[in-house]
């Protein structure tokens, strides 16, 4: 019998064509539980998501030639259950955030 498992994962990789108005050159990226089944990201604080966070820190970031890592805190990686497959990013140039959502 063959069993798949799905490995969590507290990486969260972002193509570096979707940041192209967000600056990532910093070392580190705020993080936002913001819902069962929503991270936000922001290089700067976002105070409506402060007020109302589950949870609220910092991650470590990393950058390859085409996209940038997100490390994210054992904590809100294992809250989500984060595997390479049940994420979908999207940024939002206007407010310079990105919203991870978790399947």
């Amino acid at each position: 019998m063959t069993q798949i498992i799905k490995m969590e994962t507290n990486e969260i990789e972002i193509p570096k064509e979707m940041l192209t108005r967000v600056s990532y050159r910093a070392k580190s990226i705020k993080v936002y539980a913001l819902s069962r089944h929503t991270i936000g990201m922001s290089f700067l604080p976002v105070e409506e998501w402060s007020k109302e966070a589950l949870w609220k820190g910092e991650a470590k970031i990393k950058e390859t030639a085409s996209s940038v890592l997100v490390l994210l805190p054992q904590t809100i990686s294992s809250f989500y259950s984060i595997t390479p497959d049940n994420v979908t990013i999207s940024v939002s140039p206007r407010t310079n955030t990105i919203q991870v959502d978790v399947q």
